[in-house]
């Protein structure tokens, strides 16, 4: 006890000390509850149970007040009429709470003194017990085909829930998150994982041993498929160039990537792409931009370009039967990962000649993605072969490359999200392909405080992946309208989807807001879900939200706009465009150029790159927009670049170095040089050794060729026999190619190289 009375012999003895002593007891056991048993509302027992259809009975218990450190009791089972509740035609949530009150009670006769002198008294009925007790409160919900839950009043502490029907009660849901654990029971499951974390823990001491070492013979291994797929690649190989199998020290590239050119060599001086190169002689990279800011023809959203459009609803969820408390579900960190619209990359001049490694993409061995859409590379007949891999579709014709990622968003440059709050999610089907400038939702009880935000992304196993998001808005609590008018969530960009496909968006807050619903899912096609853990759905398949989609309806089928221009020193003979856009199914982006002096405007598409051979110094550049009013393609400028470029005549190509198990005196490297003509190119080799180089001993050639949609293209197969330091040989050389052409607007390029040491 923290305060105790002292009583002495002889000392006169007052009411008041009486007072005292049952207070500081109180006292005592106040701060024993807050301190050290909860500091929560909780209860002990106060089963609610239904003894018929309308009645339900709460049983004795106790409420353990933590705030107050207060105990209140109810000695005896009371049962409570339900039956002024019950709904009329569909059904309602019921929610029991449970109060404490201090009463007094136990009224008895006592005598109080009314005169000291005489010493007279009189008798009063006076209550002789200050009881601490339970008192039950009863909250209805409001009637509805799929009803919501009433909230508690404040102060009081949830028990349990009951769902009535027009029979009577149908369900009971018992609040077991305030139910108070008995201390023995808490010292039985503590026992119980001590006895469990005793048994395991000599492997928790060895698992780190064990996972270093499962570490090592993982670093040793490779996966299955890749070693399959890398052992036929390697009998291909050598079936071709006539190997015999004991030769091991071999190697080649298909340069469609730099990672075995030694591009930090001062002296290095190429180009690596599909091919080794001419390197560029000249080059200008900028980000497009609008001609004119303020044309009217197109808007600029936040560095999204779209043709002129209005907005209408094309989806809306009408008819609201009810409300949803967003507040009610778990408060809790929830991470979203936003994607960016996908690149498309156009190649085109006279000098693009294509290269037949261009199928090495389809081995997945190679990053497409950063080697082909990270960025510029910082006759007109197809070819024979289309190819596509993990969404990466190539397409290569003379003097005219083109390579898109097929998916409308992609995720390798992400923006992450993280957001405290409760949230909800509703899944949808698009109605109609198009861009999604919003979403409307109405709000029948916006609180005063918590922004909402709202982000769209893609549906995976029917639920929504905030791995996969691709848009966001927020209102702050000033805009929020109140049903029936609704709050617009604008987004800075508006985003393509498709029609058929299911999307999702989240609402997520820290407010107290209340969402309007519609019963039912079929207007939407979709499930209204709720999140319990930060990363698991519970769907709820009796109703949605209320919400209205809003789409862009443009203006005309057929845009265009003029773009800043661009320019190069010496004359442009390449264009290379990567862009940041949305190009659905039956749109077209267009990019033309036209030439100073020249009226005409030209596309960047497959037959027109013989206009640049006069190597013009300024192109003025426009975008062509063609869709119809419902569906466009959309450019993004800042995620866009525009490269206009001229080759240099000569390059020179140098290799890292290879390193031998043993010297050898005779090696052979051999390089497939495609679009070869002898009048016009040379092509040499060297083997650079420490600070020795070696020119070949013997040189052989092999006419080949390559066909190109039924056009022959002339190709050589070039052989350097070397044969370094006879008698020690050498154990560690790099490869050293250098070529050169006669014109600047006919180019050869190095496809394939394979050295091998004997």
């Amino acid at each position: 006890m923290e305060r105790q009375v002292i009583f002495r012999d002889r000392q006169e003895f007052q009411a008041a000390d009486m007072e005292s002593l049952q207070s500081f007891v109180d006292q005592s056991l106040r701060h024993l509850v807050s301190d050290a048993i909860t500091g929560e509302r909780m209860f002990v027992g106060l089963t609610v149970t239904s003894p018929s259809s309308t009645e339900l009975e709460v049983a004795p218990g106790r409420l353990w007040d933590g705030p107050e450190g207060k105990v209140f009791r109810k000695d005896q089972a009371e049962r409570i009429s339900v039956f002024s509740h019950l709904p009329v035609s569909d059904q309602r949530w019921l929610a029991v709470s449970v109060i404490g009150q201090e009463v007094e009670d136990d009224i008895q006769p006592r005598d109080f003194l009314v005169d000291l002198q005489s010493g007279q008294t009189e008798p009063r009925a006076v209550a002789m017990e200050r009881r601490r007790q339970v008192v039950v409160q009863i909250t209805p919900g409001i009637e509805s085909p799929a009803p919501d839950k009433p909230e508690v009043p404040t102060g009081y502490t949830l028990v349990a829930y009951v769902r009535l029907s027009t029979s009577g009660v149908q369900e009971i849901e018992p609040a077991e998150n305030r139910q108070l654990m008995r201390l023995f029971e808490t010292f039985q499951q503590a026992k119980a994982n001590a006895e469990q974390l005793q048994r395991i823990a000599p492997l928790i001491a060895s698992i780190t041993t064990e996972l270093s070492n499962l570490s090592k013979q993982l670093a040793a291994l490779q996966h299955q498929a890749d070693v399959t797929e890398l052992a036929a690649d390697v009998a291909l190989i050598k079936d071709r160039l006539e190997l015999p199998d004991d030769y091991t020290s071999y190697g080649g590239d298909l340069f469609l990537d730099p990672e075995e050119s030694d591009t930090e060599n001062t002296e290095y001086y190429a180009r690596v792409e599909e091919g080794i190169r001419m390197p560029w002689a000249g080059e200008t990279e900028q980000q497009p931009a609008l001609f004119n800011p303020y044309a009217s023809e197109v808007k600029n959203l936040d560095g999204l370009i779209l043709p002129d459009f209005d907005e209408v609803v094309r989806l809306r969820v009408g008819g609201k039967s009810g409300e949803l408390a967003i507040g009610q579900y778990q408060y809790q960190t929830h991470e979203m990962r936003q994607g960016t619209r996908t690149r498309t990359r156009i190649r085109y001049g006279p000098t693009r000649e294509v290269c037949t490694n261009g199928v090495g993409w389809r081995q997945g061995g190679y990053d497409f993605v950063k080697n082909v859409f990270e960025g510029p590379a910082h006759g007109y007949q197809e070819l024979e072969r289309y190819g596509e891999h993990n969404g990466h579709h190539w397409k290569r014709i003379r003097k005219y490359w083109r390579d898109t990622y097929q998916e409308t968003y992609w995720y390798v440059e992400t923006v992450t999200h993280t957001i405290n709050g409760s949230q909800i999610a509703e899944t949808f089907m698009a109605p109609s392909s198009g861009w999604i400038t919003g979403v409307n939702l109405y709000l029948t009880k916006p609180a005063t405080d918590g922004v909402i935000y709202l982000h769209l992304m893609e549906v995976a196993l029917g639920m929504p992946n905030r791995m996969r998001c691709f848009a966001a808005a927020e209102a702050a609590p000033g805009d929020l309208q109140t049903h029936p008018r609704p709050t617009y969530f604008r987004f800075a960009q508006p985003v393509y989807v498709a029609a058929g496909e299911r999307y999702a968006f989240t609402v997520t807050t820290a407010g107290d807001h209340k969402l309007a619903t519609v019963q039912g899912t079929q207007l939407g096609s979709g499930t209204l879900f709720h999140s319990t853990d930060g990363a698991y759905y519970q769907g709820d398949f009796t109703k949605d939200l209320m919400f209205d989609l809003v789409y862009a309806e443009f203006k005309t089928a057929r845009t265009a706009v003029e773009l800043a221009p661009l320019s190069l020193s010496g004359g442009i003979a390449d264009l290379d465009l990567l862009m940041e856009a949305t190009i659905p199914e039956a749109t077209e982006l267009i990019i033309e150029y036209q030439k100073s002096g020249d009226s005409n405007w030209y596309p960047v598409a497959e037959g027109t790159a013989d206009q640049l051979l006069g190597l013009p110094a300024l192109l003025h550049l426009r975008a062509t927009f063609v869709g119809s009013r419902e569906c466009m393609p959309g450019l993004a400028l800042p995620g866009s670049r525009f490269r206009a470029a001229r080759p240099a005549t000569s390059f020179r190509h140098i290799s890292r170095s290879r390193i031998l198990a043993a010297s050898s005196e005779d090696i052979d490297v051999i390089l497939d040089l495609e679009a070869w003509d002898g009048d016009k190119h040379t092509c040499t080799c060297k083997l650079l050794s420490g600070d020795k180089s070696y020119e070949p001993d013997s040189t052989s050639d092999q006419a080949r060729s390559y066909t190109v949609a039924g056009e022959v293209v002339p190709a050589l197969r070039r052989t350097f026999n070397f044969k370094p330091e006879p008698g020690t040989g050498i154990s560690q050389y790099q490869i050293q190619i250098e070529g050169s052409t006669t014109t600047a607007l006919q180019y050869f390029h190095v496809a394939k190289r394979m050295d091998i040491a004997k």
